[in-house]
């Protein structure tokens, strides 16, 4: 779960949210802070919030169900059924169908309180980056919890977010410690929207572990190992086609 949750982290680095902020980011807290130490301990702080935050949130998944009903979840057909139909929707909202987003009024809010300055304002424009870049990071965060909650264990979501935040968050600490490392970085662009619809195939690919799960809850035998290959490489081959630019949605670039 937490080597999941690490490759998903980097995963959501590589999001048209997240990437063109990296700079941004890492360059605002070393001219910020005046000098280089400064902006590496502001950086790390910054780092450490984005962990906290994602952390939290797995701690509260855990605690709303609980490791009991964590086990009940894996094994039961209606919330198996419900996980692939949120999967579905995550992966044809990276498809560029449209955008989930958290009300803007909260990141807003969350922005005004960065403005506070020292730590407690680092604090906020880490919560203030995980609100805006919910659209990118949401389906791969929701996935993560899924396969997490699925696996019935009770520290399984709390570990997974330690994984996606670390990854996450590791980027922003190490750029400020070789800024200069940046520079080999490549230029945000349309390759940033490719990644992002890779992953919607790639989410409703996974979506099909769940279907799985409910054709095994209640015994219809409609989707055994030879449907699922069939969907797996005609799923395969439409990432093919999209790849070679056969196949364009609506936010890809010429």
């Amino acid at each position: 779960v937490f080597i999941a949750g690490f490759l998903g982290g980097f995963l959501a680095l590589l999001m048209p949210c997240i990437y063109p902020l990296l700079p941004l980011t890492v360059s605002f807290f070393t001219k910020r802070s005046g000098n280089r130490s400064k902006g590496i301990v502001q950086s790390a702080i910054y780092g450490l919030s984005i962990i906290v935050i994602y952390v939290s949130l797995g701690l509260i998944i855990t605690l709303l169900f609980g490791s009991d009903a964590l086990n009940a979840l894996a094994t039961n057909g209606i919330f198996n059924l419900f996980f692939f139909l949120l999967l579905v929707v995550f992966g044809i909202s990276f498809l560029g169908a449209f955008e989930i987003t958290l009300p803007s009024s909260l990141a807003n809010k969350l922005d005004e309180n960065s403005d506070k300055g020292g730590n407690i304002g680092i604090f906020f424009m880490a919560a203030t980056l995980v609100v805006v870049s919910f659209s990118c990071t949401g389906p791969i965060i929701g996935s993560l919890l899924v396969d997490a909650a699925s696996k019935g264990d009770r520290l399984a979501p709390a570990i997974g977010m330690f994984g996606f935040s670390l990854a996450l968050a590791l980027p922003f600490t190490l750029f400020a410690l070789f800024p200069s490392m940046l520079k080999s970085l490549p230029k945000s662009g349309g390759w940033l929207n490719s990644v992002k619809v890779v992953l919607g195939f790639l989410e409703l690919a996974f979506a099909l572990k769940f279907l799985s799960n409910v054709d095994l809850a209640y015994h219809w035998n409609w989707f055994d190992r030879e449907v699922f290959l069939s969907l797996w490489i005609a799923i395969g081959i439409l990432t093919g086609l999209y790849l070679i630019g056969k196949i364009k949605f609506s936010h890809d670039s010429d």
